[in-house]
């Protein structure tokens, strides 16, 4: 949009002369409607691209951590990294990119069926990640072991807290307007974005740290663990983008409005 403005605003003479080419005969000759519908047809190319390569990513390291946990045999604590790799980094994944204009999914849908899209995977990722850390947990009681020993336990203890605390932000979101004589809405929806942002980040770097623990490492190469590292920094910055641009963008909203 910026760029047709600018050709609406600056006069063909400046910095050219007189002198008209067949290009900037054309380009006088499209109305600047048809020159937007251009310009979003090449970038949704780019965002579809990229939207398919990060869906492509999140299905890949999880079936890959899925398999690994079935690969040998099956057993209670398999379900710990199945649960926990789904529910983050596709269901939750999912649910981010449910309410974002460039979801391949969802930017056709209206808003309100994107918000509820965004709260059933929400929902549906925590009951994951709760069945996740109850597996582990029985576990380590089963197997006489003690809790959150290690730098991964504890962060997934951290990560399992913050998400029930950001799904349970969400309903207060939701209903912001009602609330308002508490918290204006705008606020509410900063400090969703913010928790929910802090709690993805959360999530990635537990399951990065579950691929470089020992158990993970007994049948895996360092090359194999390095490329799912790589491959979780990019599904976190795909899926982060949006909802970073979004919150400061209500940061500088409710900064203004403020001072």
């Amino acid at each position: 949009m910026d760029e047709v403005e600018a050709d609406e605003i600056i006069p063909a003479s400046e910095g050219f002369g007189n002198r008209v080419t067949n290009s900037q005969l054309q380009k006088e000759h499209t109305s600047p409607r048809q020159r937007v519908s251009t310009s979003e047809r090449m970038l949704s190319k780019k965002l579809v691209l990229l939207n398919l390569l990060t869906n492509f990513l999140m299905f890949a390291v999880a079936g890959f951590i899925t398999y690994h946990c079935f690969n040998k045999a099956t057993v209670l604590f398999s379900w710990h990294p199945t649960f926990m790799s789904i529910g983050y980094l596709i269901v939750m994944s999912q649910a981010i990119l449910s309410l974002s204009g460039a979801n391949l999914l969802t930017y056709k849908r209206h808003h309100k069926t994107k918000l509820f899209l965004h709260w059933l995977l929400q929902v549906t990722g925590g009951v994951l990640i709760t069945i996740a850390f109850v597996c582990i947990f029985v576990n380590k009681v089963r197997m006489g072991k003690a809790h959150f020993q290690t730098t991964h336990g504890l962060f997934g203890l951290i990560t399992v807290i913050a998400t029930l605390i950001s799904i349970s932000g969400g309903v207060f979101t939701k209903y912001g307007y009602q609330l308002r004589h508490i918290m204006r809405p705008i606020y509410s929806k900063i400090n969703h974005g913010i928790a929910g942002i802090v709690t993805y980040v959360l999530g990635m770097i537990t399951i990065g740290l579950g691929i470089y623990s020992v158990w993970f490492q007994e049948d895996n190469n360092a090359q194999v663990r390095l490329a799912l590292l790589i491959g979780l920094i990019a599904i976190a910055v795909n899926v982060l983008i949006n909802p970073i641009t979004a919150t400061i963008s209500r940061i500088k909203s409710a900064l203004r409005t403020t001072l």
